[in-house]
């Protein structure tokens, strides 16, 4: 569950939410009525069978007069909680933190997620201030506040053709900044008139950066950093549910809460084709069917036989739905752009899998396969 707010200090070239205001002018509003926060609390809360019940907030940046709001989150959350453990995760850029919002965070628990490129020559490339400022020493600055409150966070990579180039200058930047789980987005924009935007990574450049970044990670880093894409691998090696949409048979993905009470299906499609509800039809409403008929009505489309006949495809299910812009035999957009990347990175890591897979049904820690390679 997110609250997707476009308004932010930043313009980043690879946000999605600037285009998305710039396509759905009701994504400029950003005030949510006190009735519909709690009614979107408390149906989460019930419809949610796990025990622990994960609240993503994706905010952007910590606004000025903002707190009011997440202190008003906690005390809800508190009221309906019953018996269940809330675990908030709190998405940012991170430049407007300061210590009365880490204090705020350590109080309550939040988990805090940054989003950040690289150092600073490549990541101020591509998030800047509105009026054009380096942002990159403010995030390294944020970074040693919530280290100093002693407050977990993760990182968030947006992967383009210009930092795809440097994957392990990034891969130790993040681990410098003290981040122990990374997680990272591939760039993919395409145009109206056809192609893809020039930032955009070319089809194989994902699979050569994940695979750089595997070799050096599962060495001497794995059991102490957590990388989303790599542990998803190994859960589909093991025939274990991957707990993300991306690479699952069906899209489960996170329900878009827009705080102007509009809700979406993804929070990466935030426009009026996935549009779901409005304030005329009740966030309640809106998450019960999204709860009941997730793995029907909101299934990813059917794969081609191409797909189907893949010998990755248990471990990528077609990628993310967002991403099918290839054309097909039948000449319309339903081929993953990364495909040449799964294969090339699936087909890498197959070993290193197989290997890992026996050494956990054996009853011992995956990571364990580090003493077999050095």
């Amino acid at each position: 569950m997110k609250n997707t707010i476009p308004l932010c200090h930043l313009h980043c070239k690879g946000c999605f939410c600037i285009n998305n205001a710039e396509r759905s002018p009701e994504c400029s509003t950003y005030c949510m009525d006190d009735t519909t926060l709690q009614q979107f609390i408390r149906r989460k809360i019930d419809t949610d069978e796990a025990s622990d019940v994960v609240f993503t907030w994706h905010d952007g940046e910590s606004m000025p007069g903002r707190r009011h709001f997440f202190e008003r989150v906690i005390e809800l959350q508190q009221q309906y909680a019953q018996s269940k453990n809330i675990i908030n995760i709190f998405q940012t850029n991170g430049i407007l933190l300061d210590d009365n919002w880490c204090e705020f965070f350590k109080e309550n628990q939040f988990m805090i997620c940054i989003s950040v490129d690289s150092d600073v020559s490549l990541h101020d490339n591509v998030r800047e201030t509105i009026s054009g400022k380096s942002t990159n020493y403010q995030i390294e600055s944020t970074a040693r506040l919530l280290r100093k409150y002693d407050i977990e966070f993760s990182t968030l990579t947006v992967v383009s053709a210009v930092n795809s180039q440097y994957p392990l200058r990034i891969y130790h930047y993040l681990k410098s900044l003290g981040s122990r789980h990374m997680q990272f987005i591939p760039l993919l924009k395409p145009l109206v008139q056809g192609g893809v935007d020039e930032r955009s990574l070319g089809p194989a450049a994902l699979g050569i950066f994940l695979k750089t970044i595997f070799y050096t990670w599962v060495r001497l880093d794995i059991g102490t950093i957590k990388i989303p894409i790599f542990e998803h691998v190994f859960a589909a090696w093991c025939g274990l549910s991957v707990p993300t949409c991306v690479y699952a048979s069906y899209d489960d993905s996170a329900l878009a809460l827009k705080i102007s009470d509009d809700n979406y299906h993804c929070d990466r499609f935030v426009n009026s084709k996935y549009y779901m509800s409005d304030s005329n039809q009740t966030i309640a409403t809106t998450m019960q069917q999204n709860s009941t008929n997730q793995k029907v009505a909101l299934s990813k489309p059917t794969l081609l036989e191409p797909c189907a006949s893949c010998k990755v495809e248990f471990a990528c299910h077609g990628g993310c739905a967002k991403d099918r812009i290839v054309l097909s035999q039948y000449g319309v957009p339903q081929l993953n752009y990364f495909c040449e990347s799964y294969q090339a990175f699936f087909t890498y890591v197959e070993p290193y899998m197989l290997m890992m897979r026996a050494l956990w049904e054996h009853n011992y820690a995956p990571s364990d396969i580090r003493q077999y390679l050095t």
